[in-house]
């Protein structure tokens, strides 16, 4: 182990590697603070980019994007009041009221140091975790893998918002996508309709992209965004910078909001949103001064930036281990593995070494660089959110037609990206939410195929599925994810 470690680090100093991943942190955080861009967005948008790229170049340049999207959705939270990811709804509660206090820069801090300090505790844990995990998994057989598919398909009921059903619809759309082109099995054409440009199914990058960036930019075109809420009080970043005894106060919170925030995490489609809710409850909770939350509570904004930014080594480590996306931008990121060639799950730790302890070193190194990064960037980003949101939908626009077309070369990406950016329109008009189709269309094809290797296993048998202990339990683990949100959602979700 040390020696792949040694490898890793070796590896990743690399210029080309460095440059990846201050390039792929600057971008994150640009898609993270900028209202109108997410993390999920960023990381899809650059995603065609790194086709050339070395896998491990790649995968630098991904998980930095990915770490600093989930830090830099906290800076327009804090200086606007503009949550610019999900995530960052409690930031905005606790950290625009400090600002608007005159505490600006000193929000910025606690935001900063607790964002990190809670990336590199989940980073920690997933190292120790992924192999621990990956070694249980390679017990695995079809079953197993068709109860794992399931257990992350399940997660639909936590990404469907306020109606299960729709989301239900969203994710049998996504399955069905997963469906077209040649049998995996078979090699019968599906629903091609007598073109070749099917044959090979549905690119999850083009899909990806028209769904999430070009349906996004139709929205606000229709309804402009509200560009500038005017700026709060600055007053420089050296001057507000909290003391020591300070974080002292506040142990208890940041230790156990890092552990919610990874735990959460790691549960196939909770992620980062959930995980900063219900730390930030916690925090509300057990508190000495609860009346101080919603006015400037700064163990809130601690509780929500620790949990939020752990969420990420969560997410990476039921990844790497078992395959499962525990959140919607790594979900994303497996889309990445594929056209390198991979497929996350326990074989790539044997497989790949240098490719996992690579991606365990690069985000190990990207919550580092954020924190410089971060400081640099802020005072750009008081900047650039003066700009109209139109000045930002050409530029991703652009993104978004070179990088479908850089797939393949084909224009034909170009006409299914639109297509699905028209389908991700009405979608999301229709309040139908699209993070459950594009889980359908990255994990259809594997549950299919497992369920099919299955049956052919067992001679038609499908008891095979619970007769063995492990499918047995995931699939059971799957049917309680899907009901439980029925009967009881998190409080602090109730109202998002």
């Amino acid at each position: 182990m040390l020696e792949h470690y040694l490898t890793a680090f070796s590896t990743i100093f690399l210029p080309q590697n460095l440059l990846a991943l201050c390039l792929g942190g600057l971008w994150g955080l640009m898609a993270g603070a900028l209202p109108g861009i997410s993390t999920s967005m960023g990381v899809v948008l650059l995603t065609p980019f790194t086709y050339s790229m070395s896998p491990l170049t790649a995968f630098t340049i991904l998980v930095s994007a990915y770490c600093g999207g989930i830090t830099g959705g906290s800076i327009t939270s804090i200086l606007f009041g503009i949550p610019g990811e999900p995530s960052s709804v409690p930031t905005v509660i606790e950290g625009h009221s400090l600002a608007k206090q005159g505490r600006a820069a000193y929000a910025l801090w606690v935001f900063l140091l607790c964002s990190i300090g809670g990336g590199l505790f989940s980073v920690f844990v997933m190292m120790a975790a992924t192999p621990l995990i990956a070694n249980f998994a390679l017990q695995f057989g079809p079953p197993e893998y068709f109860g794992l598919t399931m257990l992350g398909l399940s997660v639909v009921s936590g990404l469907s918002g306020g109606s299960v059903l729709k989301g239900l619809i969203s994710c049998l759309f996504g399955i069905f996508l997963a469906t077209i082109g040649t049998d995996g099995i078979t090699g019968v054409e599906r629903f091609t309709f007598g073109t070749t440009i099917l044959l090979g199914g549905i690119s999850f990058i083009t899909a990806m992209v028209g769904l999430l960036a070009v349906s996004e930019i139709l929205i606000e075109a229709e309804e402009p965004f509200q560009q500038y809420k005017g700026s709060v009080d600055y007053k420089g970043m050296r001057g507000e910078m909290p003391r020591v005894s300070e974080f002292k106060r506040h142990w208890l919170i940041l230790t156990k909001s890092p552990i919610i925030g990874t735990v959460i995490g790691a549960l196939p489609g909770a992620g980062a949103t959930i995980a900063a809710f219900l730390a930030y409850g916690e925090a509300a909770r057990s508190s000495k001064n609860p009346e101080k939350f919603g006015h400037g509570a700064v163990d809130g904004l601690m509780a929500a930036e620790c949990a939020n930014n752990a969420s990420t080594g969560g997410s990476m480590t039921i990844l790497l281990s078992l395959g499962i996306p525990g959140s919607n931008t790594t979900a994303m990121l497996i889309a990445a593995f594929m056209i390198h060639g991979l497929q996350p799950g326990p074989l790539l730790l044997g497989q790949r070494p240098d490719i996992v302890y690579g991606i365990f070193v690069a985000m190990l190194m990207a919550n580092l660089f954020l924190l410089g990064l971060t400081i640099i960037g802020i005072r750009l980003f008081l900047q650039l959110n003066r700009l109209p949101y139109s000045v930002f939908s050409v530029a991703i626009m652009i993104l978004c037609v070179v990088g479908a077309f850089g797939l393949s070369n084909n224009m034909d990406d170009i006409y299914l990206m639109f297509l699905f950016g028209l389908i991700g329109y009405y979608m999301r008009k229709y309040s139908f939410p699209i993070a459950p189709a594009v889980l359908g269309l990255v994990l259809g094809n594997l549950a299919e195929l497992s369920l099919r290797r299955t049956l052919l296993l067992s001679l038609g048998d499908p008891l095979i599925l619970i007769s063995r202990p492990i499918s047995a339990i995931l699939l059971a683990a799957s049917i309680f994810s899907i009901l439980y949100p029925l009967f009881k959602r998190p409080k602090a979700l109730k109202s998002v």
